[in-house]
């Protein structure tokens, strides 16, 4: 039960100050969600939070810039621009899990 309080509460507030701050600050997010909500998995909830927020937000700026993905993975050498969202929701997910693991060892 904590494991889906924290998944939710790290998406929202990521989601809220992703809003108003640079794209780092879900590390912020997921660091106090981390410290205030800690679980025996917080790697796994930071990891999957912020990668489900990064591929949710990158779905609609794609959705709005139709060929953006496909032009972005043509630079980076990438076949398929689903490649390039499995590699951006790693590289945020990573960021978002090592973020709430530094939360919960904080409280520690």
């Amino acid at each position: 039960m904590k494991f889906i309080v924290q998944f939710i509460a790290i998406l929202f507030f990521a989601h809220l100050l992703d809003l108003f701050l640079p794209w780092y600050s879900f590390a912020l997010a997921a660091f106090v969600v981390g410290y205030f909500l800690k679980s025996k998995l917080n790697f796994l909830v930071g990891f999957l939070a912020v990668a489900t927020l990064w591929t949710f937000n990158a779905w609609l700026i794609d959705s709005a810039a139709s060929d953006l993905s496909t032009r972005v993975a043509q630079i980076f050498n990438l076949h398929h621009a689903v490649v390039l969202y499995v590699l951006m929701a790693c590289l945020g997910g990573l960021v978002g899990g090592f973020a709430a693991l530094t939360g919960a060892f904080l409280r520690e």
